[in-house]
């Protein structure tokens, strides 16, 4: 069929005149669009981290609801956001959008919340909204008081890129517009209030708690596209504040200022000049005439790109070569141009210590060599960013060094001899990698929606593993459990047993039988409790009631017949047994305490004369009529009659019923003992902690982390990054296993950290060794 193409669409055109009218309002200059960039960012993962622990929380509360009403309402709250967090994430993200279209035409979509109240209205504002309102108000205050004077600076800097002032109610990242935002797009859902506090909670704890790094961000972003560079700490008038809040914002604020505090460069300029004494290096700033004009820094970035162009950005590519590069750079200009220039000591001293670093990183035996492979790619990213932010070295919260850190901290259960190719973090890691080196301005934002970027992926892929990690954690927990319940009922039993000559009947009832009760009870109160020691003193009582009484007990033991039966009872009906008062081994039971103690009372008969045996005989006689009858009928002249036979039939005990679990290799020289380094070590573990187990027998070395201690076998039990189990042993195993190098704990800190604090402590060292 042929196409009509007078014929149009009145949908399409409808749509594509929304989405003009949209770029209309969407053109915004690149400054503010990149501080719009990265408020949506922001706000993508601080949402998803909220919804991700939504689940939990109210999962949480519904285990703690006093009423059946409440606990229903947190689950109804959980299954309606797990159904529409895609819809209020993208509710805000749009409506933050249509903020800076606003912000940039100089429309106000913000709500207007400021108009004036009567005060005799006040009483029709609904209770609910009101303290949804209270809620609100605290949770923007506190961030305002927090923020003071970067979203004054922000509000400056926005007023300058779009013409006439900007206040709070006209700023798209004000606290009041993002959480008024999140509450207009959670507004669809009726939510009871008791839910509605809890979310916003949620919101205060994972967006408003982490945004001071926006409004650093965004005041950094602006400040570099040359808005209002010049802002100062004191241009502003502040409110007096506590000292962590200040400490708070001076910390932030040294962080993103031009000026950062240069102690670290200023203490590697030092000593370097000791290192390039020893190692014969010449300094790019020493070359040409002292009076010679320094390359600008933006001068260096384009010598940088025009490197990483030229290498192609390959694992082999050194700073060595990027020296040489630049030299090569600056004879060249010589040759053009006649004016000699040389480099500035500052960003020669960042060469050279960001290649210091790297030499650190990429000799660290602690790290994989697959991780090794992806740093070396990003030597020229970070050098690019530590020239143009020299607070790279300063300020711990820097995204650069973020991004290094949370890289050795995902990749810390990565083995050698992994098979990477189907990993996706592998996968992941590689294409941003593959980004940085691509991305021309690849600057401080850039690294920062990096870092949020692996940040989130890594959240989720922890979430799964600590999944698996917790019933292997449970499995383990429970399989110690009922192996401690296992040894206390077979240790009970076989001490009790062993030696013993009793009816067969009876050892069979308490090895098959009663053993299962033990264990239960053991399982569910533990061996200190009443419960225990009622079932094992049950046990004792049982072999005592088929025993033969002794003389001056035998008129109590029909009476002690009947206690033990129902004891025996009592425990039954733990095991799932509903009468067991009618089980054939009951009757069985029985049947065998009267034979026993008729069989007494005969001996006992022959043994008396003639007159007392007759007067015994009528006694014992009158005593079994007056006992009570069912369930516990302890008489033996019933039971014949009920066609039960009597099993008599007795065994000696010679060795033991129930298997003994095998016990740990027994020391039997004082050589063979760990030493106290090695058992200090051991008792100083804590679960969570990452471990490399070397190689052995045909086993490659492995990492893996320590899932949990187990107390009921004081076992160690390790896993893998997936969250199965690799390995367990026990603190004398363990020990031998530090003893032997076998085993060797993973440093946590923070990768940049530790290896700045290597590069500094070594050119002391030098400069001491040298004075």
């Amino acid at each position: 069929m042929s196409q009509d193409y007078k014929v149009v669409s009145l949908a399409s055109a409808a749509a594509g005149r929304q989405r003009a009218e949209f770029e209309r309002g969407g053109l915004l200059p690149a400054p503010l669009a990149a501080v719009r960039d990265r408020a949506l960012t922001f706000l993508r993962v601080g949402l998803s981290e909220l919804f991700d622990n939504a689940d939990d929380t109210l999962f949480e509360k519904a285990d703690r609801a006093s009423s059946n009403a409440d606990q229903s309402l947190f689950f109804d709250a959980m299954r309606l956001l797990r159904l529409q967090r895609h819809a209020i994430e993208k509710s805000c993200c749009d409506g933050l959008e249509r903020q800076f279209s606003s912000l940039q035409s100089g429309r106000s979509s913000a709500p207007q919340n400021g108009q004036p109240f009567d005060v005799d209205t006040l009483s029709l504002v609904q209770p609910d909204e009101l303290e949804q309102t209270v809620a609100l108000d605290g949770m923007v205050g506190r961030v305002n008081a927090r923020n003071q004077l970067p979203l004054a600076h922000l509000a400056l800097r926005l007023g300058s890129l779009v013409g006439r002032p900007v206040d709070g109610a006209d700023n798209p990242l004000a606290p009041s517009c993002l959480v008024q935002l999140f509450s207009d797009s959670c507004a669809p859902l009726g939510l009871d209030i008791k839910v509605r506090l809890i979310i916003l909670k949620m919101f205060e704890r994972h967006v408003f708690n982490s945004i001071d790094s926006l409004y650093l961000d965004a005041n950094g972003l602006l400040k570099n596209a040359g808005i209002l560079p010049d802002l100062k700490q004191d241009g502003l008038p502040m409110r007096p504040r506590g000292p962590a809040a200040a400490g708070r914002t001076s910390a932030g604020t040294a962080g993103t200022s031009e000026a950062a505090d240069p102690q670290v460069l200023t203490l590697f300029s030092e000593l370097i000049s000791s290192w390039r004494h020893a190692s014969g290096d010449v300094a790019l700033s020493a070359l040409g005439a002292p009076s010679a004009p320094p390359v600008r820094s933006d001068e260096l970035l384009g010598m940088l790109n025009s490197f990483a162009d030229r290498q192609h950005a390959g694992p082999n590519t050194t700073l060595h070569d990027l020296r040489g590069h630049i030299n090569r750079q600056l004879s060249e200009q010589l040759r053009q141009t006649g004016e000699v220039r040389k480099l500035d000591r500052v960003d020669d001293d960042v060469i050279s210590l960001v290649s210091m670093l790297f030499d650190f990183v990429l000799d660290d035996a602690q790290l994989p060599a697959a991780l090794k492979a992806l740093i070396a790619r990003m030597q020229l990213p970070i050098l690019r960013v530590a020239i143009a932010d020299k607070s790279l070295f300063n300020r711990a919260s820097h995204p650069a060094r973020r991004l290094l850190n949370e890289l050795a901290r995902a990749t810390m259960g990565w083995s050698d001899h992994d098979d990477l190719r189907r990993d996706q973090l592998h996968s992941l890691l590689e294409r941003m990698v593959d980004r940085l080196l691509g991305e021309q301005q690849a600057d401080t934002a850039f690294f920062e929606q990096m870092h949020e970027e692996l940040a989130g992926f890594v959240r989720i892929e922890q979430r799964r593993a600590e999944r698996l990690e917790q019933r292997t954690r449970d499995a383990e927990e429970g399989r110690a459990r009922v192996d401690a319940a296992r040894h206390q009922t077979a240790q009970v039993l076989n001490t009790l047993l062993l030696g013993r000559t009793l009816p067969v009947f009876a050892v069979d009832l308490l090895r098959d039988t009663w053993s299962q009760v033990l264990q239960m009870v053991y399982l569910r109160e533990g061996g200190n409790s009443t419960a225990w020691r009622e079932a094992v003193d049950t046990a004792e009582r049982l072999v005592q009631s088929v025993e033969p009484p002794a003389a001056a007990e035998l008129a109590q033991r029909p009476e002690f017949n009947v206690s033990v039966c129902r004891a025996l009872c009592d425990g039954l009906r733990l095991i799932g047994e509903e009468h067991p008062q009618d089980l054939p081994s009951m009757a069985q039971l029985q049947a065998l305490q009267g034979s026993v103690l008729q069989r007494a009372a005969r001996a006992q008969a022959t043994r008396l004369p003639s007159g007392e045996r007759a007067a015994d005989e009528d006694a014992m006689a009158a005593e079994v009529v007056q006992e009570p009858a069912a369930p516990y009928q302890a008489a033996a002249e019933a039971l014949p009659d009920d066609g039960i036979p009597v099993l008599t039939e007795t065994v000696l005990v010679d060795e033991t019923l129930l298997p003994m679990p095998a016990s740990d290799e027994q020391v039997e020289l004082v050589d063979d003992l760990p030493g106290a380094a090695a058992i200090s070590w051991v008792e100083s573990l804590h679960a969570g902690s990452w471990f490399e187990l070397a190689a052995v027998a045909e086993q490659p070395a492995q990492r893996c982390k320590l899932a949990a201690i187990i107390s009921f076998s004081g076992k160690y039990i390790f896993i893998n990054r997936a969250g199965m189990k690799v390995a367990e042993f026990t603190s004398a195993a363990l020990a031998h296993h530090y003893e032997r190098q076998q085993i060797r704990l993973l440093a946590d800190d923070q990768l940049f950290d530790r290896a700045l604090e290597s590069v500094i402590d070594n050119l002391r060292q030098l400069r001491t060794r040298r004075d």
